[in-house]
């Protein structure tokens, strides 16, 4: 699988996660997996790419990796012998599919089982454990409980889904968290979006600059001022800001997204906000609760407004319940 420009190159961000990999490689211990773990959007993928070039011989010791080399050249059209990157995979009708098949996990085994072609190491990467089944997750863990000599598995996760407590027991879990606002604009500007666009694009995901540009699109900005509104009221339910909430939602897929983050981001800012921490706990439990929602409704193809009406009104009821 060929990896996209915007993937190569400096990662913004993530000191802390850098230097942790740096000090494994360094001191020779290096673990055969690792659980890259954080919020959509942040980066975690670009890391990982940056982590198997570095790996591989396409940087210069600091995570200077370049496509100037022959080591940067195969990685970037998905040729190099040792290197895999496993995603959801595009179907006929050009639009990404909603797992990744467990065969592609399954053929993991085959590579790690072969000495490196060009010496060094063998690295993949699945993108992301989020988007696998059971089965998936089986295979990985047979990969993991059998780890191979000069091997290395990234599993990128966005926490959106509960993984098997064996696979998280056999990683060594890099934690990424979600950029400042310097780090988001720099991020951006990267991207080439810059000036007053990028204000507006980092508003509909706060510190993940990758999910931002995903959901970027004017049904989406206004679709995150709606549920923002929406959720303003809630101690006091207006219903015209919730009639203007669904309605945005409902526009897109893009929409349906950016609003259903903005309702998450409203609800944990909520819980930090409350002093009682039962009462941030209930918070915080509805949003949970809006990522379930969101997934389900993704899975299953549901109604967009439906989907909102739902995640707002299990919100209400919490306002409803504190006041």
């Amino acid at each position: 699988m060929e990896i996209a420009a915007n993937e190569l190159g400096a990662v913004v961000g993530h000191a802390a996660a850098k230097l942790e990999f740096l000090s494994a490689v360094d001191t020779g211990k290096l673990h055969h997996g690792w659980l890259m773990r954080g919020p959509r959007g942040i980066g975690k993928a670009r890391l990982a790419i940056q982590f198997a070039m570095h790996l591989l011989g396409a940087g210069d010791g600091q995570f200077a990796t370049t496509t100037d080399t022959q080591v940067g050249r195969l990685i970037a059209a998905g040729s190099h012998p040792d290197f895999r990157i496993i995603r959801r995979p595009i179907d006929d009708k050009g639009k990404q599919k909603s797992e990744i098949p467990v065969d592609s996990v399954r053929e993991l085994s085959e590579f790690f089982s072969m000495r490196p072609a060009m010496g060094g190491w063998r690295v993949a990467i699945i993108d992301a454990v989020d988007e696998m089944n059971r089965h998936g997750e089986n295979a990985i863990l047979k990969t993991l409980e059998e780890p191979p000599s000069r091997a290395v598995l990234f599993l990128i996760s966005h926490g959106e889904q509960l993984l098997l407590p064996t696979i998280r027991s056999r990683c060594r879990v890099l934690r990424c968290g979600a950029l400042g606002e310097t780090e988001t604009l720099q991020a951006l500007a990267q991207a080439g979006v810059s000036g007053a666009r990028a204000n507006a694009v980092a508003r509909i995901a706060p510190g993940r600059p990758g999910r931002a540009l995903e959901l970027e699109s004017a049904d989406a900005g206004a679709a995150a001022d709606a549920i923002s509104a929406a959720v303003r009221s809630l101690g006091d339910p207006d219903a015209r800001s919730l009639h203007t909430a669904l309605m945005q939602a409902a526009k897109s897929d893009a929409s349906m997204a950016a609003a259903m983050e903005a309702l998450r981001l409203s609800l944990q800012k909520r819980a930090t906000r409350e002093f009682d921490p039962a009462i941030a706990g209930d918070w915080a439990s509805a949003a949970l609760d809006v990522m379930r929602l969101d997934a389900e409704a993704q899975a299953l193809n549901q109604d967009r407004a439906q989907t909102v009406a739902a995640a707002l009104s299990r919100v209400a009821r919490l306002a409803r319940a504190g006041s």
